[in-house]
């Protein structure tokens, strides 16, 4: 297959154009894309005219340049059109709290945590429930009703199991999540997935499923039916295994990998290990993606190959035979494993390269994985806005270059041909003579030098992505990768493939895949726990990325550069060695500069005296940063969602490593309630060194803990910190089972302004606080108290305060109605800048001597077209 320009060449221009539209703030008018059309052809049509008295050469030239730039407009405009389809189905914000009757299929497989089952619902219809006189009224119909919901069904009267039909009273909202510095963006991973709303299941007796029927299901939906069963049957022979064994608990979690890599279902994986997985860099290999796709495709091939009857290749090609049975095989897996994101970008690059073998084109593989990336931009523009995306292409862009880096290029300088011919002819001999052993070791080595290129290559999109790298992710690959592959995934397929017709030889087979990670754990386990595995940097940027990037290519073709510099030059007759030598450094140099910046950590340029403030989105609770010119604070750490997910681990330490951090100094924890102490331990784990100081804090476990009361201070770089209340002495507030009145009240001020946190305070607390420091509670900044709770915010509290920004920490369309509107009329009454956090994201506060206070919202600032 031949491309005048190469097909990679030609996918990176159509890629550029789809990146670039998801760095939009909003999506562009139609009216604008049909000026942009028209614009681009009258252009053509007058550079068509223009390469009339051109050379042959300078044609050429500028048609690739026109082919460049005509992909890029077509990739813009597609990205554009599928962008703005998707968007059309986000539930109106008019619905937001109306009690709606849907119905439709469960798809995917439901996930139950504790007393939640949580699912996707793909819409067939629905009606707004609106109550009157006259009963139910079904006259309200929106223009354009979302078709897939994300719901949670709280203390569910039945199991819902996937592919069923359901009626549900729902009440939805439009795609919502937190927006934090260094944070995982959860709406962009709703719009990626076609979530066009969330909500939960209310309790109603118009709840029930609607057919028994399993005919009536859908073949996606036998398909995820079949899925939850193989998930159920693998948690019964876990349990039977682990209870057989006298093992209270699956200590490895090894039947969770197995049922990840056999369903691709990966909610049962413990934080533990994940977390192992990470550090070692092998979390890969438990999500079903290329690899395991490839595998599956490999083992079938392979084995048709050899099965395949004579008297059928007289008339079909056994070896065609075999890709296509290959390429079912993946298929099927890829179904099994639930046909995700990842799963279907690698069935459309196997199925490129399946074609490419059936229709026996020569091609270069670069130019096949160019076609690949085409195919699933076109498939899904959307692709790009997934991590698994770009390490895939990358990964095996890496292998590609890592394949053909020794192969001669045209016009390079070649030494061998100096040599003699004896020479090669008895390199040659001695080759063909090689034993068995000189083999494998050569293959070793190149096994060894791939793993190394990848682990380098993907360092800074690592780093880019994730904030962190595992520096041992080579020792783990180079071991894991193999022993996965080639042992426990053929074992998990074999039992996939017995599942149904032989259930006792497949549960041997699951619980031989087990035992196998079981034994390799271990190893991993201890190479997780050594010093420095795992580097940390949130400071790379797209700039950083791709100047990294870029340094490293010039590094690793540097020689092939200055070889075919050479033997252009010694063409000439005008060689020198002196001036090639001098060349070939300063390109090491310019590349080794380039390099430089993702290995440079920086955090905000603080003068004494000046502090920075964030106050993070963690919905319903509170979570800030606050930094001085050398210390980190952090009060309050959010809630604990589920058992994997926490506002510290996902919030709070993300931002602290964006900014460039690596220590937390004090961890003040206002009060034991939920919505403030949820994340603390994530932290704590992170950082062991940390001081904690606050209330309710017996059951965290720290090195250095100690009580916060009135009269505690202390000062940070010219800032000053220091206690308000709780009070000692007055244990009356504390009686209650409610910890709002005895949360710590601190205040933070330097010459520059100052800031009042002030937990959960209510007005008893607030009289108090009045009566012991009067006018000294004015602040430029107050952290509202209770999130802007009726019962705090008294009207003579911020008179004293009287702030200039007041900060709302509440989640979006919070169940509590926080804050209260007649709390906010106090406020704007004083002529206060509100701010909240369900609005605005994450609040940057920067407090300056020069400046003054400069905020800066973090939705606003990394706003996409895509956010809420």
């Amino acid at each position: 297959m031949r491309y005048r320009a190469g097909m990679f060449g030609y996918a990176l221009a159509f890629l550029s154009g789809v990146v670039f539209v998801q760095q939009l703030a909003v999506l562009p008018e139609l009216s604008s894309l049909i000026t942009l059309l028209l614009s681009s052809s009258l252009l053509w049509l007058v550079s068509r005219l223009a390469n009339s008295n051109k050379n042959l050469a300078q044609k050429r030239e500028y048609t690739l340049i026109k082919y460049y730039i005509l992909l890029f407009i077509i990739g813009y405009m597609y990205a554009v059109l599928y962008a703005n389809q998707r968007l059309s189905f986000r539930l109106d914000e008019n619905y937001i709290g109306s009690n709606l009757l849907v119905s439709g299929d469960v798809s995917g497989v439901p996930v139950t945590d504790g007393h939640i089952q949580r699912f996707d619902f793909n819409i067939k219809s629905y009606r707004i429930l609106t109550t009157n006189n006259n009963g139910i009224n079904h006259g309200q119909t929106m223009r354009q009703f979302p078709q897939k919901l994300r719901l949670s069904w709280y203390y569910a009267e039945q199991v819902v199991y996937a592919g069923e039909t359901w009626q549900f009273e729902v009440r939805l909202k439009p795609p919502h999540g937190f927006m934090n510095p260094g944070g995982f963006d959860y709406e962009a991973w709703l719009f990626q997935h076609g979530i066009h709303a969330t909500g939960y299941v209310r309790q109603s007796a118009l709840n029930r499923p609607l057919s028994d029927n399993l005919s009536s299901i859908t073949f996606i939906g036998k398909v995820n039916s079949i899925r939850q069963a193989i998930s159920q049957q693998i948690d019964i022979i876990a349990n039977r295994h682990l209870r057989n064994t006298d093992k209270a608990t699956d200590e490895t979690g090894s039947f969770a990998l197995v049922k990840a890599l056999a369903i691709g279902h990966k909610s049962s994986i413990s934080n533990r290990h994940w977390q192992v997985l990470i550090n070692t860099g092998t979390s890969h290999l438990m999500a079903i993606s290329g690899l395991h796709i490839g595998l599956a495709s490999l083992f079938a091939f392979v084995f048709i190959r050899r099965a395949v009857p004579a008297f059928i290749m007289k008339w079909v090609p056994a070896q065609h035979i075999a890709v296509t049975g290959g390429m079912i095989a993946a298929l099927i897996y890829a179904l099994i494993a639930g046909l995700s994101v990842s799963t279907q970008r690698a069935i459309i690059m196997l199925s490129v390269l399946s074609m490419m073998m059936l229709v026996r084109r020569n091609h270069r593989p670069v130019d096949a994985l160019g076609f690949a990336l085409l195919i699933v931009l076109l498939f899904d523009p959307l692709a790009v806005l997934s991590a698994g995306f770009w390490f895939s292409f990358s990964a095996v862009a890496v292998i590609f270059i890592s394949l053909n880096s020794d192969r001669p290029v045209a016009g390079k300088f070649d030494s061998s041909v100096l040599k003699p011919a004896s020479d090669a002819n008895a390199q040659q001999q001695n080759s063909s003579t090689a034993s068995i052993c000189s083999r494998a070791i050569i293959t070793v080595k190149q096994w060894v030098r791939l793993q190394l290129l990848i682990s380098v290559f993907l360092l800074p999109l690592s780093l880019f992505m994730f904030q962190q790298v595992s520096l041992v992710s080579p020792i783990a690959n180079f071991l894991l990768i193999p022993y996965v592959s080639f042992l426990v995934v053929p074992l998990v397929l074999l039992a996939l493939a017995c599942n149904f017709l032989f259930p006792g030889i497949a549960e041997m087979l699951f619980v031989l895949a087990a035992s196998l990670l079981d034994f390799v754990w271990p190893v991993l386990s201890l190479l997780s726990a050594l010093p420095h595995a795992l580097w940390i940097n949130g400071n790379v940027d797209v700039v950083s990325l791709s100047g990294a990037t870029l340094g490293m290519l010039l590094i690793f073709f540097s020689k092939r550069i200055i070889s075919m510099a050479a033997a252009r030059i010694a063409a000439t007759g005008t060689f020198n060695r002196q001036q090639l030598i001098a060349v070939y450094s300063s390109l090491l140099i310019i590349a080794g500069l380039m390099v430089a910046p993702i290995f440079i950590t920086t955090s905000p340029h603080l003068e004494r005296g000046e502090y920075q403030l964030t106050m993070l989105d963690v919905g319903q609770g509170s979570a800030a940063v606050l930094v001085t010119q050398n210390h980190l604070m952090v009060f309050d750490a959010g809630a604990k969602f589920s058992d994997r997910l926490d506002a510290g681990s996902n919030v709070v330490i993300p931002c602290i490593r964006s900014a460039g951090h690596d220590a937390v100094d004090y961890l003040v924890i206002s009060h034991g309630d939920a919505d403030h102490i949820g994340g603390a331990q994530a932290i704590l784990d992170e950082y062991p060194a940390t001081t904690v100081i606050g209330q309710d804090i017996e059951n965290l476990a720290a090195k250095n803990k100690s009580g916060c009361f009135a009269g505690i201070q202390w000062q940070w770089d010219g800032v000053d910190f220091e206690f308000l209340s709780p009070f000692r002495d007055d244990i009356s507030l504390f009686s209650s089972g409610r910890h709002n009145n005895h949360s710590c009240v601190l205040r933070v001020s330097s010459t520059a302004g100052a800031v009042l946190l002030a937990g959960d305070i209510e007005e008893s607390v607030e009289s108090r606080l009045l009566q012991k420091y009067g006018e000294k509670l004015a602040s430029d900044i107050l952290l509202v108290p209770h999130h802007g709770s009726k019962t705090s915010s008294s009207a003579a509290f911020l008179a004293a305060v009287d702030p200039e920004i007041a900060l709302f920490s509440v989640g979006y369309n919070n169940r509590y109605g926080f804050p209260d509107s007649q709390v906010m009329q106090r406020y704007r009454s004083l002529s206060s800048r509100l701010l909240r956090t369900d609005k605005s994201g994450a609040i940057i506060i920067t407090v300056a001597k020069d400046d003054g206070i400069v905020v800066e919202k973090y939705r606003e600032k990394a706003r996409k077209y895509w956010h809420h």
